[in-house]
């Protein structure tokens, strides 16, 4: 997007603050991610948020749809990405 004046359409009253992040953002060259299964809409990560947006076309304004922290990893989760390796180290233990 330009490095100009981005209107953003607040449809559900998120805070400022939220608002003005997400223009930062974009002011800032952020690269939203085309939604594949509808035209115009787009999701940006920022800072550990998604934000749902819509572009339009004919104006250039964004409206936000809705925005979320993004969960982190959870224990189990990291536990599954090291398993693996752990089960080389028992392998390797048991084995001796």
């Amino acid at each position: 997007m330009p490095n100009e004046i981005i209107r953003i359409e607040n449809a559900r009253l998120y805070p400022s603050a939220i608002v003005d992040r997400l223009q930062t953002a974009l002011l800032n060259g952020a690269d939203p991610h085309a939604d594949e299964s509808r035209r115009n809409f787009f999701d940006l990560d920022i800072e550990g948020h998604t934000y749902f947006i819509y572009i339009s076309p004919a104006s250039g304004n964004v409206t936000l749809i809705a925005t979320w922290a993004q969960k982190c990893a959870s224990a189990s989760s990291k536990m599954d990405e090291h398993a693996p390796w752990w089960r080389r180290i028992t392998a390797h233990l048991l084995a001796a």
